[in-house]
């Protein structure tokens, strides 16, 4: 039996907290002594198999050090990664660098797992009816009620079971446009949990190996893989609260 530690994230480089200072870095390493205590015997993160080098070699280039120097981590990238069909830096403004490179390195870690499904979905192919657009604009104004003034309050937000429900009703909204003629709603559902199956896919072939796998990934598919997880009779998902 595999323990899960899924802990879903905002995306770093989206957010405006300035991350390359004092307070930021403080909270980030409380944060990295509660995920120490997983003891994780594997660490994976939201990128594909297919850059699984370039996330070796970003890993081996990232130092515990680097995050005292602000300057480096302001300017600097760990190189560059393949996925969603382009060449992308690294940049240190990220939440596997900042999460799961700073606790591979801390636990002793040889690497960090790559095992994202980067199946690009496009935009939305039709136009939302307005009813529909008005549903979507309350599930995200739900999403997001409440004061967050720290980053460990951020992730204990988006990682509740409210958070994920709602964020779990957009793409239900969203599936019923189009019912009856192009179904353009149900095909981009569909191929969101395509994505999420193949992750999954993914995360099995890891538990093959590893006893306890902590997991990093965007809060928007907790809702799958947790149902996934708890689906798996050789997974164990571990309460986030725990640690968090």
């Amino acid at each position: 039996m595999t323990q899960v530690f899924l802990l879903g994230t905002f995306h770093f480089s989206h957010s405006d907290i300035d991350f390359f200072t004092d307070d930021a870095q403080r909270q980030l390493w409380e944060l990295n002594e509660r995920l120490v205590k997983f003891q994780p015997a594997a660490i994976a993160i939201e990128a594909p198999p297919h850059a699984q080098g370039d996330v070796d070699a970003s890993f081996e280039r990232f130092f515990l050090d680097d995050l005292a120097d602000y300057d480096k981590m302001r300017t600097g990238t760990l190189g560059t990664i393949r996925m969603f069909g382009g060449t992308h830096p690294i940049p240190y403004k990220n939440e596997s660098v900042q999460v799961c490179y700073r606790l591979g390195k801390t636990v002793g870690a040889e690497k960090i797992y790559a095992v994202d499904d980067d199946t690009p979905l496009n935009d939305f192919p039709e136009a939302m009816p307005e009813r529909i657009k008005r549903a979507y604009d309350d599930h995200r104004r739900k999403m997001h009620e409440g004061e967050r003034t720290t980053i460990l309050d951020m992730l204990r937000h988006c990682n509740a079971d409210a958070w994920s429900y709602h964020n779990q009703q957009l793409y239900l909204t969203l599936n019923a446009v189009g019912a009856g003629g192009s179904y353009a709603g149900a095909d981009f559902f569909g191929r969101w949990y395509m994505r999420n199956l193949k992750t999954f896919a993914n995360m099995q072939k890891l538990a093959e190996n590893h006893e306890r796998i902590f997991f990093l990934y965007g809060c928007g598919h907790l809702y799958i893989l947790r149902e996934l997880i708890n689906l798996c009779e050789d997974m164990e998902l571990v309460d986030y609260r725990e640690y968090l």
